[in-house]
């Protein structure tokens, strides 16, 4: 059971969106495709493992602890807390002094070097919560399309083919109230507040238009009007409200501003009047006529969190 799935932060959810519709400026696209990967890599994980029946399972775990430290995936599995780093790549590669190199150079540098690392640091947490689990951390190289020669092995370091042994480990128990309670305990310190890219926001009137499909990332084909869905070319099917909603948010992060129904209009091609009954039932209105707009409802206040809340450096109380 996932107890926590990750959360793209404000940056990582512009720049996703934004790709492809707009050149963009070199950083961004530097930090575009390393989100891009790593995203997909975790979603490609997340979906093998996801209907596993044993261990607790949290994606996207950020500690504060003596500085910061972040992990792919924390199983909590038998008498285990399971530290999985997920890469990535594609291609050929091969491995030389610590360092998997790929036919044009590029270097996975030494991630065993930064998979220790990471791994002491939850040793230490583990121990703090006065848990009597072993750790166990490994890297996980995702994607059928990667091959490494030269390598010997090294039990910390598994491939594509080693996730259906992991699947089968996770179905071996049904989870433990023991192991829920730990998975809670985690989430408590959890650290959602890290340090992001600031968003540069490219013209909206110079972004090209439409929704981008869930599935496969193309814009999905503008909307006739007699129709009452939308197919995309890989098979992905929604509803003219679904895509009215998912086109709202789109605009917004987008535009960074209030969405109006013509904008709603250019990214679907379905009518207004729809438009305008969708937005009206699910958004907050503002203006009359022409100046109306539309913008998220405002959510419940929430009390913030003290950066010192985060700190594991201090006592523990497990019971």
């Amino acid at each position: 059971m996932f107890i926590k799935t990750r959360v793209l932060n404000p940056y990582e959810k512009y720049i996703l969106e934004v790709n492809g519709r707009i050149k963009m400026d070199t950083l961004d696209q530097t930090h575009c495709f390393t989100i891009d990967k790593g995203y997909t890599g975790e979603k490609y994980f997340y979906e093998k493992i996801k209907e596993c029946s044993g261990g607790i399972k949290i994606w996207d775990f950020r500690l504060k602890m003596n500085g910061e430290a972040q992990y792919d995936f924390i199983i909590i599995h038998d008498q285990h807390i399971i530290h999985f780093d997920i890469k990535y790549y594609e291609g050929n590669y091969h491995f030389h002094q610590s360092n998997f190199i790929s036919e044009n150079n590029y270097v996975i540098t030494d991630p065993i070097n930064q998979l220790v690392k990471a791994d002491m640091k939850l040793n230490q947490f583990v121990q703090k919560l006065g848990l009597s689990y072993k750790v166990l951390s490994y890297v996980v190289f995702v994607g059928q399309q990667f091959s490494v020669s030269g390598f010997n092995g090294d039990n910390r370091i598994l491939f594509d083919k080693d996730i259906d042994r992991i699947v089968a480990s996770l179905n071996k128990n049904e989870t433990s109230d023991e192991e829920t309670r730990i998975g809670q305990l985690f989430l408590q310190y959890h650290y959602d507040k890290g340090i992001y890219q600031r968003i540069h926001y490219y013209p909206f009137e110079e972004i090209q238009e439409g929704i981008k499909c869930p599935s496969c990332n193309q814009l999905l084909p503008k909307l006739s009007h007699r129709k009452t869905h939308v197919t995309c070319s890989c098979g992905y099917k929604i509803t003219k409200k679904d895509l009215v909603k998912n086109a709202f948010e789109v605009i917004q992060l987008l535009k960074n501003a209030a969405v109006t129904v013509d904008d709603v209009v250019r990214y679907t091609g379905i009518g207004k009047t729809l438009i305008r009954e969708v937005l009206s039932e699910n958004f907050e209105k503002t203006g009359m006529n022409k100046n109306r707009k539309y913008h998220p409802k405002e959510k419940l206040f929430i009390k913030e969190v003290s950066e010192n809340e985060y700190e594991v450096d201090m006592v523990i109380n497990d019971s």
